[in-house]
Parts: C-alpha cells; structure tokens; sequence
C-alpha cells in the first residue's frame, strides 16, 4: 500500500478497478455472441474459468483449499445468491432492453447503502446513501431506459439479480475479513461449478464459438472476469459494502465509454451528463469516511 493511502481508499480503488474488469466482460461478450454463443454458454464459461483461474491461485499461493467448517453454510447461501446473479441479469435481457435491465439491476447500490446499516442496527450513513441515489440517478439519465418495452418478468429478474448481489456484498463482508479471500472464491466457484456441471449435462454442453476472433474474446471475458471477483471481494474486505457498491455505478458508464472508444459508438448530451453524476456520487461516497 502506497504511504498516505487508508485501507478503505485502496478498497475503493479496487472496487472501481473490478467495476471496469465487469465493463471489459461485457464488451468481450459481444464479440462472443456474434460467434453465434448463446448467453447461457458465456455464464458457463465464465464460471467454470473462475473455477479454474481461483484453483491455480489457490495452489500457486499455497493457500487452504477449504473453508472453515463453520463457515460452509453462509458461503453455500453466498454462492446460491452469486449464480442467481449470473442467471437473472443474462436471462432478463430477454423480455426487456438492455439499458432498463441495468438500471433495475443497479438499484443494488442503494439497497446495500440502506439495508446494510440497519441490519448493523444503526442508521445509514447520509453522505453514503445520498452518493448512491445521485449515482443511480447518474444511471438513468445516462441510460435513458425505453420503457416501451416493459415486461414484468424481466424487470422481476433483473430486480431478483440486483437483490442477490446485494446479499452476496452484505454477507460476504465478514467471511472475506475472518478467512482468506482466495479460499473463499474459490469455494465459492467450486459450489457454482458443480452447478453449470449439471446444468451442461442437462442441456448438451457448451456452445463453443468457431471464429478465432470469438475464441480470444471468450477467454478474456473469462481473464476479466476472475480478476474483476477477486478485485470485489478485496475491495469488500478493504471499504465495506456500502462504500464498495457505490463504485460499481462505474460500470455501465465504463462500457458505454468503452463501446464509445472501441466501437465507435456517439455519446449523447444525456449520456456525458448522466456520466459526470455518476463520477460526482462516487466521489461523494470518499466523504463518508471522514
């Protein structure tokens, strides 16, 4: 850690590296998909990478393969919470467009600002509940969510998916505090993978992309993706939940500047504004350590 740096300014830091890592596995899925791989074969994909990527970790850093007895069953709920999310946001995509599907899904910052504290038994914090409100805020504006194309099934799973990961932020806290953070990733992949082993077997395997192209790009949505959790869980363990879920506001404006960069894609005046009210909640959320 750099001097002058507070453990919950490295937390935040990292909070916003893992946001952009999330942005990365957007974008590579879209080189993915248009390989002709449908979005169930990327979850499964990413999943068992994380698998894999925390096992070598785990064998590399010579670090405990299994958690605490006591601790199996809150990372057994965690893991559940974290396949819902996979499952959910992907599936939501279905019944209704892309940009109300992230603004449902981003409500979860606001959720872990407000629930967290009381289930802590104190009041939440003002200056981090309101960071979060602009910051979602920032969202919709830069969003501009098509509500012509609403169906209540996606927007309930984006909504299911945007309580899960609020579960997986509030109750992974402590358990990354108390035992080691690549111990529990990977435990928790090992939990999901036993998950997409069935669900592959069930439905006939994985859909393997056959373009070049489409084959590079999977495996960086699976590099961005494990480096994008263990980046979460540490920023988690580093500036709490609170603090930590506020930056993730970041990634959907990251990818829209990213689609903007590498894709070419024009940035609207509501998107440059929606933009800065994101960057302003999350410079305000800074305040509330102090």
């Amino acid at each position: 850690m750099s001097p002058g740096l507070s453990v919950s300014t490295v937390g935040r830091l990292a909070a916003l590296a893992s946001a952009t890592s999330f942005a990365g596995v957007s974008m590579l899925a879209g080189f993915v998909y248009s390989g002709g791989v449908t979005p169930a074969s990327v979850i499964a994909a990413r999943l068992l990478f994380g698998l894999f990527g925390t096992l070598a970790v785990v064998a590399y850093l010579r670090r405990p393969w299994m958690v605490p007895t006591r601790e199996w069953r809150p990372t057994v709920v965690i893991a559940c919470a974290w396949l819902t999310v996979n499952v959910c946001y992907m599936a939501s995509f279905y019944y209704i467009p892309v940009s109300l599907a992230v603004l449902i899904f981003f409500t979860f910052p606001v959720q872990v600002a407000l629930i967290g504290p009381l289930l802590a038994r104190r009041r939440p914090e003002p200056v981090t509940l309101g960071a979060a409100l602009i910051a979602f805020a920032g969202l919709a504006l830069a969003l501009g969510p098509d509500l012509g194309g609403l169906d209540w099934r996606g927007c309930a799973l984006a909504l299911t998916a945007a309580v899960a990961l609020m579960t997986t932020f509030l109750m992974s806290r402590r358990l990354v505090v108390d035992q080691d953070m690549f111990t529990f990733s990977f435990n928790l992949h090992l939990l999901c993978g036993v998950a997409v082993v069935v669900y592959v077997g069930g439905t006939g395997g994985i859909a393997l992309p056959a373009a070049p192209v489409a084959i590079t790009a999977l495996f960086g949505v699976g590099v961005f993706y494990i480096l994008a959790v263990c980046l979460q869980f540490f920023a988690i363990r580093s500036a709490g939940a609170p603090q930590s879920s506020i930056m993730f506001n970041a990634e959907p404006i990251f990818t829209v500047l990213g689609a903007a960069l590498l894709l070419g894609e024009n940035l609207g005046m509501g998107q440059i504004m929606g933009a800065i009210l994101v960057i302003v909640g999350v410079l305000l959320s800074t305040r509330a350590e102090s």
